[in-house]
């Protein structure tokens, strides 16, 4: 449960930014942020993010382990998304000084803090009418 739930939330990180969401500093280099539709793709990441946390809460059944469990996926999908965004490094076709700024900045981007917020959220709503 938990390393599809991180690989769900890896999923959404990686298309989010291959579709120029998340890239930091977008606007200023393209209408991904500030068009109706690059907000639109921007509304759409975090309700997924949202939906993925609040049917594994659903289908755990316990605020203590939805809570443990959002953790734990929110780390296996850090880890991917970063292992994803390191590919271009590890088969040499970026500098790895370039390619970490790179990284660090998307994943920070994708990750903290709005889409720890919101999947914390989704995972407590889908585990709470269980626990009453």
């Amino acid at each position: 449960m938990i390393l599809g739930w991180g690989t769900s939330l890896a999923n959404l990180a990686v298309t989010a930014v291959a579709h120029g969401v998340l890239v930091p500093q977008a606007e200023y280099y393209s209408e991904a942020t500030t068009s109706q539709i690059g907000l639109l793709l921007f509304a759409l990441y975090y309700a997924g993010f949202f939906a993925v946390s609040f049917l594994s809460g659903l289908v755990l059944r316990s605020i203590s382990t939805a809570m443990l469990g959002f953790f734990c996926a929110y780390i296996v999908g850090l880890l991917l998304t970063a292992l994803i965004l390191d590919l271009p490094a590890i088969t040499g076709f970026l500098s790895q000084t370039v390619e970490a700024n790179l990284a660090t900045g998307i994943i920070f981007t994708a990750f903290f803090p709005f889409a720890l917020i919101v999947g914390l959220m989704g995972a407590l709503l889908g585990a709470a009418p269980a626990d009453l």
